[in-house]
């Protein structure tokens, strides 16, 4: 009588030996928005799905910036990579300029990091850690993007070098590099443990309003919490045994 208990405790020994990693992520909003999104700040920012993509807008003034927000709470101990893919209908770069930013950022418990681009056309990568430090690790570079364009940021982190190479493409054209190494005081760390997020800022005072559509996002890890093959059929049989056991 004592071994189904034994094969039930096997199985759940495996099942949460494949949790506790960070939360990973793959989202195309071609549906109804993910629950596990948070849509914060400014209400009337957040314009919602639309043609496979997740809109936002903003107004010059304080507390006006909307923010989407995604929790990847778990323990990061894995290489990462992470893109987003939005389609800039309107924001400037040479038009009708907007003056805003577009800030994609991440955050762990070694501190956090947002790569800006401004209406302008000039974007930058931001860190700060833990220890106080912080400063832009890339200046203001100029890239060539123009309204109406698809932009591709994927940033990947490498645990064992302990450095990040971030990349960028335009409408589905080749990876251009755009920064790699370490951090601002040399560590990267754990910058992707906490949470994700967009915000549009808008820091201007000019007529024209930001309009972006978040085409797809995603957060992969080496070492998710997704059991391997084998631990799934070890689960499988530990819960058949279990089965057998009882008839």
């Amino acid at each position: 009588m004592k071994r189904p208990t034994t094969y039930a405790f096997l199985a759940a020994s495996l099942l949460c030996s494949s949790q506790g990693a960070i939360l990973t992520f793959s989202d195309d909003f071609s549906g109804p928005l993910d629950e596990a999104w948070r849509q914060e700040s400014f209400e009337g920012g957040h314009l919602g799905i639309s043609d496979g993509k997740y809109g936002l807008t903003a107004n010059q003034g304080g507390g006006s910036n909307p923010k989407l927000t995604r929790s990847t709470t778990g323990d990061l101990d894995s290489s990462y990579e992470t893109s987003i893919s939005v389609v800039f209908s309107q924001f400037g770069f040479g038009g009708d300029n907007t003056q805003s930013d577009f800030k994609w950022k991440s955050f762990g418990k070694d501190g956090f990091m947002e790569i800006v681009l401004n209406s302008f056309g000039d974007m930058r990568l931001y860190h700060n850690d833990s220890g106080g430090g912080g400063g832009n690790i890339q200046p203001n570079t100029r890239i060539a993007v123009a309204n109406g364009d698809l932009l591709t940021l994927s940033n990947a982190y490498n645990a064992t070098s302990d450095t990040i190479e971030l990349t960028y493409s335009v409408n589905g054209g080749d990876a251009m590099a755009f920064y790699s190494g370490g951090g601002i005081d040399g560590p990267i760390g754990d910058l992707a443990s906490n949470f994700v997020q967009v915000e549009v800022f808008k820091w201007g005072t000019s007529e024209f309003k930001p309009n972006i559509g978040i085409d797809d996002w995603s957060l992969k890890t080496s070492g998710d919490a997704v059991p391997e093959p084998s631990s799934i059929a070890l689960v499988s049989l530990a819960g058949l045994f279990l089965l057998r056991r009882r008839k």
